[in-house]
């Protein structure tokens, strides 16, 4: 277990608090480091004076006392063997340790850590997984991903592609308060997992496995372990027997332990077609079989408090109907200890033709499938759950400013003050004020290029992806209710699929309608409706699908350089507010504020970006 302090809340100084934490593992590095070299020195050394007594001793005659020195010798050259095969497991989890304070610390400096191995990629039609950067090299996956096991990396995934209840998101906000406070025990589930190796490795094969139906179950195969459980004594009785008494016994009964050896062979043919299948996948080199045991002691072991995180736990401990999980994978990882010696060629033969090798190991594995198989789904479940928790729980401890929304049922509506981008560092981050307060209500972005229309609507699309999934958002204060976010922002066109920049965004606009005419309560952001056609078109089309979401009730947002959209708020009745963002020209050069503003933007800034990025073109005068 980690000895890292914990903390009684997120108020502390967390980047103090790890950089502390890094400087103690660094020196035990350090320290582990020096006393590795020095026990591989003195291992060499004792293996060269146990061996060349050893040697001395075969070729000159000891005494009794010289060979006891000798065995000594080589007693202590594997004590120090021991020993430093320890020292060099607690090295890599040291430094394993390190790798994960580090990563806190790039996230406390503002930086995106490394992203983690077999990560999730976005589908590219889901409603706003693209649009927003949820998965990818730039993504709030990345700046939030701590999980080091397949469920929890889907768990997580999940969670950012699919809103939650408001009863849910309770429950899970409460939990990540108490995880944040917990860096001990989060680094605890990081390090085990990184060790174990799991990520990546799918679940369901062991999952399918234990709820597979029992192969032993029909009446003719339980006869058959029956007899196996007679036969291998008996057999192996006989033949001591045989060879103990030898000529004293009768020819017939010198040989009497063939009949029951033939019968252990004759079983061992009819039931091999129905348990191979199962003792192969129990074995594969693949399965993750026995590597999730530590991860299920350490929450077994941890006093957890908040209702969802005690659930879950729960769900590991067993209650009256089962073992824990941590007992229950024990004693499964010592019967794969026995499976396993199918892969060892001769002596598995043998072992399996005079000891029914392979039925005694089908019998106990099927004993754990009657006793736990039913529970290890929820197992998986719950881990998955406390790896993602542990991860938001990480993002509100790294980000003591992130306020847990309140999302409650009611009218559409999404109220923010402070609202910035979870991406962009704190000393670079701005923030805004927002209200969208009520169904069919929605606010037109104008603004020159570059001015930060686009990453509004992301700051704005993200707080409430993570506001649904339970996480703590980048404002100081935000109240929503359950929205379903849709977008059409970031437009991609398709040679392979005969798909145009224009008919992709047709596509994605599309969808918001639909999602709101099925009466979703619909977050619509809008970047730039239509600008692939005319401008008549476009002026004509954009209007038409802001006024029609917000006929069905949608709220949200649109973007748009078209300053002739801005008459929208007069045609909607003041449903549409317009707002602005704005660009300055200090000394010759263009500066922006990326402050919210109300009314339209009265300024445009396309034609003196082409000059200044060089475009030796006669233009106008802007």
């Amino acid at each position: 277990m980690s000895d890292a302090p914990e903390t009684s809340s997120t108020s502390a100084d967390p980047h103090a608090a790890q950089r502390a934490r890094r400087d103690t593992l660094a020196a035990e590095a350090d320290e582990l480091a020096r006393r590795s070299a020095r026990l591989s020195g003195l291992r060499g050394l004792l293996f060269l004076v146990a061996l060349g007594s050893l040697g001395y001793g075969f070729f000159r005659s000891l005494p009794t006392l010289g060979w006891v020195l000798v065995a000594l010798g080589w007693v202590v050259f594997i004590a120090v063997v021991a020993v430093h095969g320890a020292l060099v497991t607690r090295e890599s989890e040291v430094q394993t340790r390190l790798g994960i304070v580090d990563r806190s610390l790039a996230r406390l400096a503002g930086k995106l850590p490394d992203a983690l191995p077999h990560g999730p990629a976005a589908e590219p039609r889901h409603p706003y997984a693209v649009d927003l950067d949820v998965f990818g090299s730039a993504s709030i996956f990345r700046l939030l991903d701590e999980t080091r096991t397949t469920p929890g990396t889907t768990t997580l995934a999940r969670w950012l592609g699919e809103r939650a209840s408001p009863a849910e998101i309770a429950a899970r906000q409460e939990a990540v308060r108490e995880l944040a406070g917990m860096p001990a025990f989060r680094e605890d589930l990081a390090t085990i997992g990184a060790s174990a190796g799991t990520r990546g490795r799918p679940t369901e094969p062991l999952v399918t496995w234990a709820e597979a139906e029992p192969v032993l179950r029909g009446g003719f195969a339980r006869t058959l372990v029956r007899a196996a459980f007679v036969l291998v004594p008996l057999t192996v009785g006989l033949f001591a027997l045989s060879q103990g008494l030898g000529s004293a016994l009768p020819p017939l009964l010198r040989r009497a332990y063939l009949v029951p050896f033939v019968l252990q062979v004759v079983v061992l043919f009819l039931i091999s077609a129905k348990i191979q299948p199962v003792l192969a996948q129990a074995a594969s080199k693949e399965a993750p079989f026995g590597r999730y045991r530590d991860l299920f002691a350490r929450i077994e072991a941890e006093p957890l408090r908040a209702p969802r995180l005690v659930e879950l736990r729960a769900a590991l401990l067993g209650g009256d109907d089962g073992a824990s999980a941590c007992r229950e994978l024990a004693t499964f990882e010592r019967v794969l200890g026995f499976v396993e010696l199918r892969h060892s060629g001769l002596v598995h033969m043998l072992a399996n033709v005079f000891l029914l090798w392979d039925v005694f190991c089908i019998a106990a594995l099927e004993r754990f499938r009657l006793r736990a198989g039913r529970h290890v789904r929820g197992w998986f479940k719950s881990l998955g759950e406390i790896e993602a928790l542990a991860s938001l729980g990480a993002l509100a401890y790294e980000h003591p400013t992130f306020t847990f929304p309140v999302v409650e049922e009611g009218p559409p509506c999404f109220v923010a003050e402070r609202l910035g981008h979870p991406l962009i560092p704190t000393r670079s981050r701005r923030e805004n004020d927002l209200s969208i307060d009520g169904p069919g209500r929605g606010m037109l972005v104008t603004g020159s290029n570059m001015s930060g229309k686009s990453t509004w609507l992301r700051s704005m699309g993200l707080a409430a992806v993570l506001a649904q999934a339970g996480a703590p958002v980048c404002a100081k204060k935000l109240r929503m209710t359950p929205l379903s976010v849709r977008t059409s922002m970031r437009i991609s066109d398709s040679l392979e699929q005969g798909v145009s920049h224009f008919y992709a965004e047709l596509e994605k606009l599309k969808s918001v309608v639909d999602a709101a005419d099925r009466d979703e309560p619909v977050f619509f952001l809008l970047d730039e409706v239509l600008h692939g056609t005319n401008s008549r078109e476009r002026h004509i089309g954009a209007r038409a699908v802001v006024v029609h979401l917000l006929d069905k009730g949608a709220i949200g947002a649109v973007t748009s350089h078209d300053l002739a959209l801005a008459d929208l708020e007069e045609q909607t009745g003041g449903r549409v507010v317009n707002v602005h963002f704005e660009e300055h020209v200090e000394e010759g050069k263009m500066t922006f504020d990326y402050v919210l503003r109300s009314g339209v933007v009265s300024t445009t800034n396309a034609l003196r970006l082409m000059r200044l990025v060089g475009i030796n073109v006669a233009l106008p005068e802007a």
